[in-house]
């Protein structure tokens, strides 16, 4: 991707996110969550792309991938008032139709529209779910870009919590409370599959369960650096409850993540 192609690319998603914004060019707040989010997740992508030495055209092209990799959330939100794939759409799918209907292949060549377009579709897929025919470069940006999604996710659910123990999840996520308490088969899904599906998720502290997963599934040597930079598994532990299997859980990651740093 050049730098002009990346600036047309950015010109076209402020554009787009302003059809979203009322008469004050405001957007609703979970609206305005993800456009930022967005925002970060493009210079996640950024600083991983940076960190792992990539040329300068792949960094334009991971920092380009971030900023649309949620684009299809907008439509969904006024669609459905929700955010909750499994009732609505997939958000991934239909931020690639999204894409396709504004015309924006037309703006990149094939390669470079085909990684766009498969970070988009897969970045929300169970690694299981994400087609095995892909490209390998294709395949590496999809695992760049879903390392930084992550790394915000964390970030942005601990400070909420933090603040006001997440007082907005439920409006986002009506299926998940703000309870504190830890559903039964959560945890031990975790423990025995290393991930725990989002529609088994019924609370809070369920959902902080799962961001303490997401560590297995980090892809990069940069994204781990990032996330002890920013202390997100110390505060992760800070917001679980102290018991047996949380410690082990805590503790095998705590061996995973010493072993791929070291």
């Amino acid at each position: 991707m050049t730098k002009q192609e990346q600036n047309s690319l950015k010109k076209w998603f402020e554009q787009y996110i302003k059809r979203f914004r009322d008469d004050n060019r405001i957007l609703p707040t979970a609206l305005d969550l993800k456009y930022r989010h967005s925002q970060r997740v493009a210079e996640n992508a950024r600083l991983i792309a940076q960190k792992l030495e990539l040329a300068p055209e792949e960094i334009l092209l991971a920092e380009g991938c971030g900023l649309v990799h949620d684009i299809g959330r907008f439509p969904q939100y006024i669609r459905y008032g929700s955010f909750h794939d499994a009732v609505t759409v997939d958000h991934g799918q239909e931020g690639r139709k999204t894409l396709e209907n504004e015309q924006i292949p037309k703006n990149f060549d094939v390669d470079d529209w085909e990684h766009i377009a498969c970070a988009v579709e897969y970045h929300n897929k169970k690694v299981s779910d994400i087609p095995t025919n892909l490209k390998d470069s294709v395949k590496f940006f999809l695992r760049l870009i879903r390392d930084a999604d992550k790394l915000d996710i964390m970030d942005l659910v601990m400070k909420a919590v933090a603040i006001d123990g997440f007082g907005k999840l439920s409006d986002m996520l009506p299926h998940i409370s703000t309870d504190r308490k830890l559903t039964p088969g959560v945890l031990e899904e975790i423990l025995k599959t290393k991930t725990v599906s989002v529609d088994n998720l019924r609370t809070l502290t369920d959902f902080v369960a799962m961001l303490a997963s997401w560590f297995y599934d980090f892809n990069y040597a940069p994204t781990r650096a990032l996330a002890a930079d920013r202390h997100i598994l110390e505060r992760i532990e800070h917001e679980l409850p102290n018991n047996k299997d949380i410690r082990k859980l805590l503790t095998d990651m705590k061996k995973k993540y010493t072993s791929l740093n070291g």
